[in-house]
């Protein structure tokens, strides 16, 4: 087998990126043939309940290399920046054998002892630089042509990334480049149901009752939550009444600026909204997905994604989304999807309506299991993507070089 690790050198707030990492390894694992051994590497400050959530899954390594501002994270950037040196990463990884890192960030290079996967999850520093203060495009255009030409394979979650990624490439460094779209898994909820004693104590925890729109998103700008509150405002002087839930950190861990978080609150409170829209913030992940099987229908009004994993989780729960018509959520194709432009709230507003007076927010037993195949699918489908990303790499186990072939 293949020792390969997952190397995850981003902050514990990225929630996506835990998420991404969780949902590859979990496609692994339904493989039947397995060529693959996956170690997962923490930091030693990363929670407890994180590293739950990867056992089984693969081996959990933790390293004070990738506890930023340690002593061995200090060193490793001192011998990086200096020499172009992973020694620290190579003292790491010799003592487990491992042939291949994957989807780090921040390890690149030649001169190393083991292939590098990289993964460029999206470019959204081309779109939105404004949401990255400090940030020198230029610069980081330069970096992403670093990693290119130093990685032995790169890996685009979507085609909507690989035009961005065409757009910037240095055609003189060429990489295997693959989009390999990721799927997400429900953990459980396609067979929790309505439940009606849990949703009881789910009202009662958050504070709700009644049917709901279910909105979780991180509260970025990006993210754009505040067209469907001009919606649910819109809705409200019709008469018609929606609730609408949203879930997710209140603060983005790339700026300091609370006055997007502050400003959501305040429409809220100007519009006499209160009762229409709760934010609820970071919940367990268990509650998030009770929540969106349990919603009316899912919405991401988002101006700007990667592979949306909002989108992904509710498509494996078979729910209807109401998204806005970005290139990814339009890629990602989800059925029983509405669309809407990411300013026009008449026409998210429009939408909503629809779906509110629909007569059953419940999935039929035949769409369940077209669901569940389709998911099976989707996932194993993945996991062979990946694992053909890693045969295609030269690697030696044990004085023998291990390929496609």
């Amino acid at each position: 087998m293949i020792k390969v690790a997952f190397w995850f050198d981003r902050p514990q707030e990225y929630t996506g990126g835990l998420n991404y990492m969780r949902n590859l390894l979990f496609a692994l694992a339904q493989l039947e043939d397995k060529k693959i051994h996956p170690y997962i590497f923490f930091g030693m400050r990363v929670d407890a309940e994180v590293l739950r959530s990867f056992e089984g899954l693969a081996t959990v390594i933790r390293t004070s290399v990738l506890d930023r501002k340690s002593l061995a994270w200090y060193l490793h950037k001192i011998f990086f920046r200096l020499f172009g040196s992973l020694w620290i990463v190579h003292s790491v990884i010799r003592r487990h054998d491992i042939s291949i890192i994957s989807h780090a960030e921040h390890v690149y290079g030649k001169s190393r002892s083991f292939r590098v996967i990289s993964w460029i999850p999206d470019f959204q520093y081309l779109h939105l630089p404004e949401l990255f203060p400090g940030l020198n495009t230029e610069a980081e255009t330069k970096r992403i042509h670093i990693i290119a030409a130093h990685a032995d394979a790169l890996i685009l979650s979507s085609y909507a990334a690989l035009d961005d990624y065409i757009r910037i490439a240095d055609p003189a460094k060429g990489v295997s480049v693959t989009v390999l779209q990721f799927v997400s898994q429900p953990s459980g909820a396609l067979q929790t149901g309505i439940e009606p004693s849990k949703r009881t104590k789910i009202e009662a925890k958050y504070g709700f009752q009644g049917r709901f729109f279910f909105l979780p998103n991180q509260f970025w700008q990006h993210k754009n939550h505040a067209v469907v509150f001009a919606a649910v405002r819109a809705l409200k002087k019709q008469g018609i009444e929606v609730l609408l839930l949203c879930t997710g950190n209140l603060r983005d861990y790339r700026i300091k600026d609370t006055s997007y978080v502050d400003g959501l609150q305040q429409f809220i409170r100007d519009n006499d909204l209160n009762r229409n829209i709760i934010i609820l913030g970071a919940i367990d992940y268990a509650d998030v997905l009770f929540l969106m099987r349990n919603c009316v229908a899912v919405i991401n009004p988002s101006r700007f994604e990667g592979w949306s994993s909002t989108v992904e989780e509710a498509k494996s729960m078979g729910k209807p989304l109401i998204l806005s018509g970005i290139p990814v959520h339009l890629e990602q194709d989800p059925s029983d999807a509405m669309f809407f432009e990411p300013d026009d709230e008449q026409a998210l507003a429009q939408a909503m309506a629809t779906r509110w007076t629909s007569s059953t927010d419940a999935i039929s037993a035949d769409k369940e299991q077209w669901v569940v195949e389709d998911l099976q699918r989707r996932t194993l489908a993945y996991a062979e993507g990946y694992c053909r990303i890693v045969r295609a790499l030269d690697v030696v186990i044990d004085g023998k070089k291990c390929s496609s072939n």
